[in-house]
């Protein structure tokens, strides 16, 4: 397992300027206080992730894979953990950033915005790879780079009509009764899909003919 994800860290080092560029874009418009923007951080973070499958695939590496001391369970479960990290990471640095914002007076910061951007930031890294890595393991890069671009659509159109909805503002009014433990709900929610995902994904991937 270390040496599956010392390579996923040797693929992001080939990119490290790209990677850079991405924080630095991202952790500059949260200091401006536009701080919704580090909610999705985590979703961004796994896309690039999701990127070296393409690479694993261009350079066969996911057929010579099969000859390592590596069984398919492993390498899904690999690939699992590098987005765990990649959520957990893309989080702390959302959290640093938001607490510099505020620090900086563009940005206001309570214990319960805290909580929910802490959340919120977990349960999009989670949710995005859950939902991508089970095809990604089902069909070729190609496939599954479409199915990426078509769900990013969707969870964006749903996203927006979701904040420019009468009903939806509805809803938020009463479960800001609950919003002491929502957060909490949802992320115990996207860890058990996200587990759901790994199960299924390790099922598909053993039965893959490579």
């Amino acid at each position: 397992m270390k040496a599956l994800l010392l390579k996923e860290l040797l693929m992001i080092k080939q990119r490290m300027v790209m990677f850079i560029l991405f924080i630095v874009i991202f952790c500059g418009i949260g200091l401006t206080g536009n701080c919704g923007t580090l909610s999705i951080m985590s979703a961004f973070f796994g896309m690039f992730l999701f990127g070296h499958l393409n690479y694993d695939e261009q350079s066969k590496w996911h057929i010579y894979s099969i000859a390592m001391p590596y069984g398919r369970k492993t390498i899904v479960s690999s690939k699992y953990m590098a987005m765990i990290i990649s959520a957990v990471f893309s989080t702390v640095l959302a959290v640093v950033t938001l607490t510099a914002a505020a620090a900086l007076g563009k940005a206001e910061l309570s214990a319960e915005l805290f909580i929910i951007y802490v959340a919120t930031s977990l349960v999009i890294g989670l949710v995005y790879p859950s939902l991508l890595l089970p095809v990604a393991f089902k069909f070729n890069s190609e496939k599954s780079r479409m199915v990426m671009i078509f769900v990013s659509a969707i969870m964006g159109g749903l996203l927006g009509v979701c904040m420019s909805s009468d009903f939806t503002t509805k809803i938020l009014e009463k479960l800001s009764k609950y919003s002491s433990i929502l957060p909490f709900i949802l992320l115990a929610v996207a860890v058990v899909l996200f587990a759901i995902s790994w199960f299924a994904s390790v099922k598909i991937y053993e039965k893959r003919d490579l």
